[in-house]
């Protein structure tokens, strides 16, 4: 239904409408052109003084033209404040209609409002960081958009907004530097984002399923951040931000396996540090993945590449276990899973005792019961030691289901089954792509941006070097650091 007839037939349908919604519409704004120029803008509670229209409109940082009732409608729904201005051929030249055609009647501009209640800023609990701000996002993405804005306070950054579910019209904004994102990522994330319609969802979750182009790959092809200065500096390399509203959860995209490897604070360390806690993460996560299969394919089949001494370690400690190695493992493997799920779910500080505790009481008491070798016990607590050191949560849960995989491997067929399973892991990690990215980079694909993206690799280069932008940047505008000659 489109806006028509005079100002007053415009009131009347607005106020059927809205009816019952008084408890959303906290004020209603009414503007009345009189004989001058000047205008006055009454509101329920109270009046201020006279205004220009132009002032009201040029002063206000978010303002967009409504074209019918039903946009209206959904936009007093999300919080926000909606100007009706009676049409005036006198200020005609101030408001368009989309298209450049002119409305008749009336005209309706949404005025951006503070939106619905909601947990303020607070610390962040997820990516903490040693140097750096502890600012996490809310569960409000007007609010999460600001907290990026204060730290890019360009005009380049641009944030387009639209509506998602059919009933829980879940505001989603994408947040790009006009100047530096690639065209083409950005209409492939908008092809995607209308590719499908749903009733409602809750989260940034599912967001990033249903626009996912790797629906059967355990691999995340979206990263996650709480952090807003890290969705910042993404933004400054030429990734695409995604904020959905209830969720303090942003999507960055596109992303590669380098991508997952960093964290806020390796940037605001020395080069070597960073260098070397980066170096800790890539040998934590073959770790996180082969150190139980490893002890299944020796013990099993290849006892003989270890030092006899140690083989009689392995010996003497499984003298007194009555099941195979690899039931030791994977009972001893799932037990972990459960404590840690079962911390996860408890509340409050509660959670992180029975993690500890749980762990301690759990491998202890199996070891006195001859159920578990106090081997396979340390090997599982480095195991689950090595995958809490991989800095994202949804990669790190990757490499945990690869676990598995290996261990069946490896009881299967041994050192050659692990080595299989990891070659067949690289081949599908190959295939991969992220929005027309090598998921691989940048140790693949580096000659597509003159290899100026191994800096930042697993050897952090000086920040003085760091002088390009990555290869998701635009090719013609990748230069983000330059020293002025004296």
């Amino acid at each position: 239904m489109s806006l028509y007839g005079t100002f007053e037939d415009n009131r009347y349908q607005l106020d059927v409408i809205f009816q019952n919604c008084a408890d959303i519409v906290q004020k209603e704004i009414l503007l009345q052109y009189p004989n001058q120029r000047r205008a006055k803008i009454y509101f329920v509670e109270e009046a201020v003084n006279d205004i220009t229209l132009r002032k009201v409109i040029w002063g206000m940082s978010d303002v967009e033209e409504l074209s019918d009732l039903a946009q209206i409608e959904k936009t007093i729904l999300s919080g926000n404040a909606v100007l009706i201005v009676e049409d005036s051929s006198a200020h005609s030249g101030i408001f368009h209609g989309r298209g450049g055609e002119r409305l008749s009647g009336c005209r309706a501009l949404k005025v951006r409002g503070k939106g619905y209640p909601g947990i303020g800023v607070t610390e962040t609990r997820d990516e903490q960081v040693v140097r750096g701000s502890n600012e996490g996002f809310s569960v409000s993405y007007k609010t999460n958009e600001v907290l990026v804005r204060k730290r890019i306070r360009s005009a380049m950054l641009k944030v387009e907004e639209l509506q998602a579910g059919i009933h829980s019209d879940t505001g989603i904004a994408i947040m790009y530097m006009d100047n530096i994102v690639r065209k083409e990522i950005l209409s492939e994330i908008k092809k995607r984002l209308d590719g499908f319609q749903i009733d409602g969802f809750m989260d940034s979750g599912v967001v990033e399923q249903l626009t996912d182009g790797e629906k059967w790959s355990i691999f995340p092809q979206y990263m996650t951040t709480v952090r807003p200065d890290r969705a910042a500096q993404f933004l400054l390399d030429g990734h695409i931000v995604l904020l959905v509203d209830n969720s303090p959860v942003a999507l960055v995209l596109p992303v590669n396996f380098g991508s997952f490897m960093k964290t806020a604070d390796d940037y605001y360390e020395r080069w070597g540090i960073a260098t070397f806690l980066r170096s800790i993460r890539y040998l934590a996560i073959f770790f996180a993945i082969s150190l139980p299969a490893l002890y299944i394919s020796i013990v099993n089949f290849h006892p003989e590449i270890l030092p006899n001494n140690l083989v009689l370690v392995f010996i003497e400690a499984r003298e007194n276990i009555p099941y195979p190695v690899f039931i030791e493992v994977m009972i001893m493997e799932i037990s972990f899973e459960l404590i840690r799920e079962a911390g996860v779910r408890v509340p409050g500080a509660m959670g992180n005792a029975i993690g500890v505790v749980g762990g301690l009481i759990v491998g202890s008491a199996a070891v006195d019961a001859s159920l578990a070798s106090p081997i396979i016990v340390i090997i599982v607590a480095l195991t689950a030691m090595c995958s809490f050191a991989i800095p994202n949560n949804e990669f790190s849960s990757s490499f945990r289901i690869i676990k598995y995989f290996l261990i069946i491997m490896a009881e299967i067929y041994g050192i050659f089954g692990y080595i299989a399973g990891i070659l067949l892991i690289m081949l599908h990690l190959s295939g991969l792509k992220s929005f027309g990215f090598p998921y691989l980079g940048p140790a693949a694909g580096a000659e597509l941006n003159h290899s100026e993206d191994k800096k930042d690799f697993i050897l952090r280069t000086p920040y003085r070097f760091l002088t390009k932008r990555p290869i998701f940047s635009r090719e013609d505008n990748r230069t983000k650091l330059l020293f002025k000659r004296k």
